[in-house]
């Protein structure tokens, strides 16, 4: 499942591509594509499992809804109420705010996994950096958040997002054709992924879902 840093590499391809800086916005696991520069109308596109973007010859972008779990296309006309449900944005939020979320866990009896994930808090990180940040962070998903020392669990927020922003934004660099990249992007975010852990380390389920220590 694309995550927040996939969605952010989608959002710079498409950007770049049109040479329009408003063309889209990446919030979470969501893009934004906005109809016009006022940036106040538009459709939130999610991608599920197998939800996939397309250029068509006449240089028209689409959301392809391919097999089962593609996710949704709503539209919406005003930005702001849209994305109201929605915490921070990992992929730019400030340390300050990072760090206030965190030590807003510190009490908290919820599984810390569960915590992580929850996109009314932090939006845009899922099981699989989810996973590579506690790993980190030397921390466990299935236990509670009171029962962990969680003081470094901000920096490690900080600094996976940091490491995989600036791998993401190396390979777009490197990149000679944009719309065979963003065409191409779903399945090429699982070979360019950079992980320590996901999919590597020992599977643990979590609150139904199955995150990696």
């Amino acid at each position: 499942m694309p995550e927040g840093p996939e969605i952010f590499i989608l959002h710079c391809a498409i950007n770049k591509y049109y040479n329009n800086t408003n063309k889209t916005k990446c919030i979470g696991k969501n893009l934004i594509i906005f109809d016009d520069d006022s940036k106040q109308t538009g459709e939130i596109w999610s991608f599920g499992l197998t939800g996939k973007v397309y250029i068509d010859e006449n240089n028209i972008l689409t959301k392809q809804n391919i097999d089962k779990v593609y996710g949704n296309k709503v539209r919406f006309d005003d930005y702001n109420k849209s994305i109201e449900k929605l915490g921070i944005h990992w992929m730019d939020a400030e340390n300050e705010q990072i760090n206030k979320i965190v030590e807003s866990w510190t009490k908290s009896k919820k599984k810390l996994g569960g915590l992580l994930v929850e996109q009314s808090f932090i939006c845009g990180i899922g099981i699989a950096y989810g996973s590579e940040i506690l790993y980190d962070a030397g921390l466990k998903p299935d236990i509670k958040a009171n029962e962990q020392n969680l003081s470094k669990l901000s920096q490690s927020i900080i600094n996976v997002r940091n490491k995989i922003k600036q791998h993401y934004i190396e390979e777009l660099d490197k990149c000679n054709n944009l719309k065979e990249f963003i065409n191409k992007w779903f399945y090429n975010l699982y070979e360019i992924r950079e992980m320590n852990i996901y999919k590597k380390g020992t599977k643990i389920d979590v609150l139904g879902r199955t995150w990696w220590m």
